[in-house]
């Protein structure tokens, strides 16, 4: 029990509040001890702390272990003669506001009280129409003219919020204690800043490794990684000190910027310290692109450092297997930005968001007045659940902040709702937070058949969801692994054409390379020349015989090589019928472009941020 005396007024001033009206002390004095230990006055008590006035004019807080010792404390304190009064000791708040943060009033997704309005002429703070491009300044912005705005001409110069379509942190922030469980949530972005004063104690360091001695203390191969790594450019330098890395300082900031500090936002999970940001930064330059290897790497040392959730804000157009592997074969759970296109995903896929793995959370960007924005993917069997994401106030380097849209501004809400649920429930495996945060979407009519849950992130709901009714287990089920591709080919004349069938319908990559060559020596698809199919076949003009060997991969892992030895007639005048046809067929090597000897790197997709 903690004890802490007071000598002052009555009348004192706490917490920069007046305290509410208190009974004459004749009248408390006279007051029973049952009627002090009924059920519902014990409720009032905060923090199991009592408020003692005594008759000499002096007061004291004490602090009890449990509610019990509570009870039993108050009611001792009643039985003394040199007691007036025992009340509960308060808290109050300035201004009626429930955050000290002085921007939490602009934090719409936290808290939607329908008075929100982003429009001309009235932001604060700079407003970002790309994250890589320059902000327009305080009172400068105009509604941006982009591709969003150009596909809906009528489109207001502003958007009206509507009261409610928040992710309800409030009552989450009523029900949360901080956590029973340490979570390190990976942020595979650009760089964070890690000067920011509202960022201050939430990142991540290594507790095995010694800064700034030049040597590989905790043996991971990495050099004074105390703070994280860099993988764009492989240091141990996660914050460039530019705009370069506005995006993923952004993207911390929703997380968990620290709250009641008194300046700037309010973080999701900016009051616990059981939560830990670990920054990978993949993703750099001017555009913010960044690399499968990048990635992958970054993937791979979240996992071996401990961490559990991981935020993916970037994506591609192109199916990479690499990435694909590493996220099937990870234990973590993925929330993944859904991707700004305007497009059905299901039609034009955006990856990973849109990868068929148990592990992911694809995420929508929600509007303040509860529609999808124009620019958020969608996809009624592939995009899981939508957040706010459209003008998020947050962090942005060099310690300032600024308003940013994009499905990669809506995904760190539902990486900031794993994180807290996993902490909340020690019992709760990853399976089980994605079941919860799924189930507790809260429905709206504007998602329904544009994402699986038909609902928006709500967080209040997932915190108090009964969990015995869970059906997910501890582990992430994976379908079976399935039937190999089969490989086969057919020669007319100068063409070859291969054809790739499978059982599942799955087929992930097909390559090629000169020589005979074992599966093994594909290395996944990663080496060799890789081509698409159309209707299950690519078509080839012979330019040089020899001996070649093609590759195939399927989404479980499923690989097949197929050896063929072709001779060239070179001696043959070609003629319009030996043209190679058009559409879907990949461009044949002509006698200047011979296929490649085995270890060829195929070109891999570079990974843009835009989200």
């Amino acid at each position: 029990m903690k004890r802490r005396r007071l000598r002052g007024l009555l009348s004192a001033v706490l917490c920069g509040a007046l305290l509410t009206a208190v009974l004459p002390l004749s009248t408390l004095a006279a007051e029973t001890v049952e009627n002090q230990r009924a059920d519902d006055a014990w409720d009032e008590y905060v923090n199991n702390q009592a408020l003692v006035f005594y008759t000499d004019g002096t007061f004291e807080v004490i602090s009890y272990d449990s509610a019990d010792a509570l009870k039993d404390g108050v009611t001792a304190l009643l039985a003394r003669d040199d007691v007036s009064s025992v009340q509960s000791n308060f808290t109050y708040q300035s201004d009626g506001s429930t955050e000290t943060d002085p921007m939490y009033s602009e934090q719409w997704a936290l808290s939607n009280d329908g008075s929100f309005q982003m429009a001309s002429g009235q932001n604060r703070y700079p407003v970002y129409d790309s994250p890589f491009g320059q902000p327009s300044a305080p009172m400068q912005w105009q509604q941006p003219g982009g591709r969003a705005a150009r596909k809906n001409t009528a489109r207001a110069a502003s958007v009206s919020a509507v009261s409610g379509i928040d992710i309800n942190t409030e009552e989450a922030w009523d029900r949360y204690d901080g956590g029973d469980r340490s979570v390190i949530v990976a942020l595979i972005d650009t760089g964070v800043d890690t000067t920011h004063e509202d960022l201050q104690g939430i990142l991540w360091t290594n507790p095995n490794e010694i800064a700034g001695n030049g040597l590989d203390d905790d043996g991971d191969g990495y050099v004074d990684d105390v703070n994280g790594w860099n993988f764009f450019s492989d240091s141990n330098t996660i914050y460039t000190g530019t705009s370069e890395d506005d995006h993923g300082t952004h993207c911390a900031g929703t997380i968990a910027a620290r709250s009641d500090n008194g300046v700037g936002i309010t973080g999701i999970l900016g009051q616990t310290d059981n939560v830990q940001i670990m920054v990978l930064k993949a993703l750099g330059g001017s555009d913010g692109s960044g690399s499968t290897a990048s990635i992958v790497q970054a993937i791979r040392y979240a996992e071996e450092h401990g961490a559990s959730i991981v935020n993916l804000s970037l994506g591609t157009s192109t199916f990479d297997y690499a990435l694909y592997s590493a996220m099937k074969n990870s234990d973590m759970l993925f929330v993944v930005a859904a991707g700004n296109d305007g497009a059905d995903s299901s039609q034009s896929p955006s990856y990973p968001a849109d990868y068929d793995l148990p592990n992911i959370i694809s995420v929508a960007n929600l509007s303040s007045n509860g529609t999808l924005e124009d620019s958020s993917n969608y996809g009624a069997d592939t995009v899981d659940l939508a957040a706010p994401g459209t003008y998020i106030l947050s962090t942005t380097a060099s310690s300032s902040y600024g308003y940013m849209t994009g499905t990669s501004m809506a995904a760190p809400m539902v990486t900031a709702a794993a994180a807290m649920l996993y902490t909340y429930d020690d019992s709760l495996s990853l399976p089980q937070v994605k079941e919860i945060l799924l189930n507790s979407a809260a429905p709206l009519s504007s998602l329904a058949g544009k994402v699986v849950t038909g609902g928006m992130l709500d967080l209040g709901t997932a915190l108090s969801w009964d969990t015995s009714e869970l059906t997910a287990g501890d582990d992430w089920e994976q379908e079976d692994g399935g039937t190999a591709p089969v490989l086969s080919d057919t020669v007319e004349g100068n063409y070859l054409t291969l054809t790739v069938s499978d059982a599942e319908n799955d087929v992930a990559v097909v390559c090629y390379a000169r020589g005979e060559l074992t599966a093994e020596d594909f290395a996944s698809g990663e080496n060799g020349t890789q081509v698409s199919l159309t209707d299950d076949a690519v078509r080839f003009r012979i330019a040089k015989g020899g001996t070649y060997t093609f590759y195939a991969i399927d989404l479980a892992g499923n690989e097949s090589v197929l050896t063929v030895t072709v001779e060239a007639q070179t001696d043959r005048e070609q003629t319009s019928s030996d043209q190679s046809p058009t559409g879907g067929y990949a461009d044949p090597p002509t006698g200047r472009q011979q296929m490649p000897m085995p270890g060829f790197v195929f070109h891999q997709p570079d990974w843009m941020f835009g989200f």
